[in-house]
């Protein structure tokens, strides 16, 4: 009997743990389908994202606890009789459209048969559309073509790249704007290159200024095979050395004479022993006599800046005195357009030229060399040009590519073989100004 109630409670035992991890099983199920329902129930209560709408009046409770809220975590109520359109920022992506801008401009000079380096940029500017950075640009392009042609090529690469694109002509015959969106980002001015140099013969000055700061540049320069006219400033650091180097190698000389410029001061500064127009006679006649003591070799002078004081009548004249009792003459670097330096010429009867071309207003290598190109037409044209740069390293830089380019009919020559007779200083007096 002993056993058989052992056997029985033994039974039971099992029996009751087989309960409770049944009980412990279903516990934990329905657990799990109440989490699961629960989260199925709350998704579809939710309202759809694609109608962003709110269903019910909020309660006065609910009003509250939104005033409380962050703005972002207030819900939005959308106008159902309008459709909702998700809209992109104006100005995203805007980078990138002028990015094929550009692609769209070197694609038409490799179909008009130009390399990149026929592109100078005058211009970059950071500027913003609708918060989005790019570059404005202001891009000359050298070109052999038709003008004509070239623009309507481009027109059909913008075209194919970009369908917001226009280009309209700009304020010269030569210049086109280009928008993006409504939105200027490019300048573009087409300058000509003559394949074939005029017919004809020439002859041409090459004066660097500003020199005197770099015996070295003064040696590279000489190394030229055409003669190069150094106008030397006064009181520099290596003004001296230029000077004796210059005379040892027999290369004609000038004085850099710095002069008053507009904007003065503040926006420039022409440097030691310059002439102010606030100077007294017997002050501006000092400070010619010393510079010109600088540059002892001189054969004549030209300004440096100078746009206010070769205005001024009264301190040209004394300038122009000094020099007539020397027998040197003044080549007007022509800084400003209201000078009274060939006037003065006139009446001083003192031997006058007067600047063409600047070279190296852009520093670039084939800006320089168009202008090179400027300057020999215009000596073709007018018998004689006189063109300035500046110890620029790309200036010597296309000085030494143009040797092996230029237009031998036009002979670069030393500024005293034109200052030889009256007649050269009377046709450059009559000769067009070309910049």
């Amino acid at each position: 009997m002993a056993s058989k109630r052992k056997k029985k409670s033994a039974k039971e035992k099992s029996a009751a743990k087989g309960r409770r991890i049944f009980s412990v099983r279903l516990g934990l199920w329905i657990m799990a389908f109440g989490i699961t329902f629960a989260g199925l129930l709350a998704i579809l209560l939710l309202p759809h994202k694609e109608e962003q709408v709110t269903v019910q009046s909020p309660q006065p409770s609910q009003i509250a606890r939104q005033q409380e809220a962050p703005e972002f975590q207030k819900p939005v109520t959308i106008d159902k009789t309008r459709p909702f359109v998700y809209e992109e920022r104006i100005g995203a992506n805007f980078d990138l459209l002028v990015w094929q801008a550009d692609m769209a401009i070197i694609q038409t000079l490799a179909l008009m048969g130009h390399g990149e380096e026929r592109m100078v940029h005058k211009t970059i500017e950071p500027r913003f559309f609708y918060g989005t950075p790019y570059h404005y640009q202001e891009i000359t392009i050298y070109t052999s073509n038709d003008r004509e042609e070239f623009v309507n090529r481009l027109k059909t690469n913008l075209d194919r790249l970009l369908s917001n694109a226009t280009l309209d002509r700009g304020t010269h015959d030569n210049q086109w704007s280009l928008f993006l969106n409504g939105q200027n980002t490019h300048v573009i001015t087409l300058e000509k290159i003559l394949e074939r140099p005029l017919p004809g013969t020439g002859r041409l000055v090459l004066i660097i200024d500003d020199l005197g700061g770099s015996l070295h540049y003064a040696r590279k320069l000489s190394q030229l095979d055409f003669p190069v006219i150094f106008s030397i400033l006064p009181l520099m650091p290596e003004t001296t050395e230029v000077v004796n180097f210059a005379r040892s190698n027999n290369i004609e000389t000038m004085l850099h004479l710095p002069m008053e410029p507009m904007g003065y001061p503040g926006s420039a500064e022409p440097g030691p022993g310059a002439l102010f127009v606030d100077m007294d006679d017997i002050q501006i006649r000092s400070r010619v006599v010393q510079n010109l003591a600088q540059v002892p070799d001189a054969i004549g002078v030209n300004n440096h800046m100078g746009s206010r004081f070769t205005q001024d009548y009264r301190g040209m004249a004394i300038v122009f005195e000094e020099l007539k009792k020397r027998d040197l003459f003044f080549l007007d670097s022509l800084t400003t357009p209201k000078s009274v330096a060939e006037k003065m010429a006139r009446e001083k009867d003192l031997d006058f030229i007067k600047r063409h071309v600047f070279l190296d207003n852009v520093q670039d290598q084939n800006a320089i060399i168009f202008q090179l190109s400027k300057a020999e037409n215009i000596a073709i044209k007018h018998g004689l040009a006189v063109a300035i740069g500046h110890p620029y390293p790309e200036t010597l830089e296309a000085l030494k590519k143009w040797s092996r380019l230029r237009n031998t009919n036009v002979e670069v020559v030393r500024v005293s073989e034109l200052m030889a007779t009256k007649r050269y200083r009377t046709a450059f007096q009559d000769s067009p100004e070309a910049h």
